[in-house]
């Protein structure tokens, strides 16, 4: 029976049998409704048809992906294809699995605890592993290597070290505040990938399948020598913790690009130098400003600045439903088909925890996240609560301070968020940023289309640089992303710009981003249907968008298409 298994997201674990047409998205009213901001309301549809699954994307925000590819129409499903909407994988028709009656005669119950390893190469490998697969950074998986290591080995002293250009860095020690290790061995494990052993130290390389080593592991103990045996698990522990980190470098660089603040104005210089000064403290960071000005952006780079800069960054937006920040924030436990979701305190241990809109926070989560705070403790995956070092980032409309005195954020994390307040802002307070940044968001966008960026006319920035923008830098993104679609490789006059733009300000003082994003995609559509002669395929791509969607957005928005030349039929 065709059936859709969430592997990942919010969701995952559950398991839609597809009898008949089903929506995919964040609506309730969805026949597979999943709480993911970014996913569409009506994301994707499944339709049956002869016996076949076809997927189509509903002209969503962010696209859904199959097998990695992003799929524009109807598509046909097959057994094993990977189904990819915002932040869950589903695979279609799992290899199904049927429970029957009977098994042995006289089956043997043991506890799960008593049948895993505790002693010997096998439970060091076992710690080793379970420790690995949960860090969720570079740092602490070198960290937790170094651990391992001294207590699979019964090492005095451990470390794990990275190599450089100007030789090996030491990145976590485990027994010892501070070590020293031979060059001669660690150059022999990274230059020629070998194991060495000396009666009272060994020196293994850290290394991924397919490459060389980019650093070793050290152990050295003074009450006896090591044996081949707890060579050969240096070695294993090498490679496993290699794999690891390369997994979570990978994870971190496609999840994280490095951010960057453009611009030379002088509040943005003013606002670099608090960051930075922020960046060099442990204390709590308050990011406040209008919506749109760009406060998720400096957190990150207070934090990529940081010495917890190679630890991670976890980020909470305050604003989702209750239920899912509590699960989130705090964790849950395992149930079937589900397994439990370690607390964001915990992911942050040592690393930052940005907090969006923390005055969205709800008064009971508050509570709770000050005491825990506080305490300088996490709930812990197995139950209770285990120690952490968390710094913490959050953003909001206004100081904390004042947001405490309405009783708009509880009063005891108020408290706990003194420290660094840094006031973002808005775009018409730095005009001298706006083309810097403008250009910028022309360029990305004309990168997705594989041609040069649109020129800016003299009557086109000058237009540019005296609006307001009422909306900050997320409603000049907006304007920037689909002129740069639109005129890639062309010419951008005072004429193509929106007209709130031509016009020095906004039609409307009660406009809504909402709105305002509305009417700048119906003047897009409408201008690549003009310039396509009524072509849907080719306005289709002008847009980077599939005929479908185009001809969805068509119908929502009332536009008339217009053939260019008599005999076209529009497709």
């Amino acid at each position: 029976m065709p059936a859709l298994l969430l592997l990942t997201g919010p969701s995952a674990g559950r398991r839609y049998e597809v009898l008949s047409d089903m929506a995919i998205g964040r609506s309730p009213s969805c026949e597979i409704p999943l709480r993911d901001d970014q996913v569409s309301r009506k994301h994707a549809q499944l339709t049956v048809h002869e016996g076949e699954v076809r997927l189509t994307d509903l002209g969503s925000r962010n696209g859904t992906l199959l097998n990695g590819m992003r799929i524009s129409g109807e598509v046909v499903l097959q057994p094993g294809d990977r189904v990819r909407v915002g932040l869950t994988m589903a695979v279609f028709e799992p290899p199904p699995v049927t429970l029957v009656e009977g098994g042995p005669t006289s089956p043997g119950h043991v506890p799960i605890e008593e049948v895993l390893p505790h002693v010997g190469a096998a439970a060091a490998m076992y710690s080793a592993g379970t420790a690995l697969l949960g860090a969720t950074s570079e740092a602490m998986v070198l960290r937790r290597l170094a651990d391992e290591v001294a207590r699979a080995l019964s090492a005095d002293r451990a470390a794990a070290l990275l190599g450089s250009n100007t030789g090996l860095l030491t990145a976590a020690v485990s027994g010892a505040e501070s070590m020293s290790v031979p060059r001669s061995l660690a150059q022999v494990a990274m230059e020629r990938k070998e194991l060495v052993q000396a009666e009272t130290e060994m020196c293994a390389p850290l290394v991924a399948s397919g490459g060389m080593p980019f650093g070793v592991l050290y152990a050295t103990r003074a009450d006896s020598a090591f044996t081949g045996g707890e060579g050969q698990l240096l070695a294993a522990l090498g490679r496993l913790g290699g794999e690891a980190y390369t997994a979570v470098r990978s994870r971190m660089e496609a999840e994280s690009p490095a951010p960057a603040l453009l611009g030379t104005s002088r509040p943005l210089r003013a606002l670099v130098d608090g960051a930075r000064r922020a960046a060099n403290s442990a204390a709590p960071v308050v990011l406040y400003g209008e919506p749109g000005t760009g406060k998720t952006l400096l957190a990150r780079i207070v934090h990529t600045r940081s010495p917890r800069a190679l630890e991670p960054l976890v980020v909470v937006d305050c604003r989702q439903p209750a239920e899912a920040v509590d699960e989130v924030l705090f964790g849950r436990a395992s149930a079937p088909g589900q397994p439990p979701g370690a607390s964001a305190l915990l992911r942050a241990d040592r690393g930052s925890l940005l907090l969006q809109h923390v005055d969205a926070l709800p008064r009971n989560l508050a509570e709770r996240l000050a005491r825990l705070l506080a305490r300088r403790v996490a709930p812990a995956r197995q139950g209770g609560e285990e120690p952490v070092d968390v710094r913490l980032l959050v953003t909001a409309s206004v100081p904390v301070a004042l947001l405490g005195t309405r009783g708009e954020v509880d009063a005891a994390l108020a408290r706990t968020l003194m420290g660094f307040e840094l006031e973002v802002p808005p775009l018409r307070e730095r005009r001298a940023d706006v083309l810097t940044l403008f250009d910028g968001f022309l360029s990305r966008a004309a990168r997705r289309v594989r041609k040069e960026p649109p020129v800016l006319g003299a009557d086109a920035r000058r237009l540019l640089a005296d609006y307001p923008w009422p909306h900050n830098v997320r409603e000049l993104e907006l304007v920037g992303e689909r002129l740069g679609l639109l005129y890639a490789g062309g010419r951008v006059g005072a004429l193509q710009l929106p007209p709130e733009v031509q016009q020095g300000g906004p039609a409307s003082d009660t406009q809504t981003l909402q709105s305002r994003v509305g009417r700048l995609e119906r003047d897009a559509i409408a201008e690549a249907l003009r310039e396509a002669g009524g072509k849907k395929v080719r306005a289709a791509a002008l847009l980077g968008i599939s005929r479908p969607t185009l001809d969805k957005k068509i119908e929502e928005y009332g536009l008339a298409v217009e053939r260019g030349r008599r005999g076209e039929d529009g497709r």
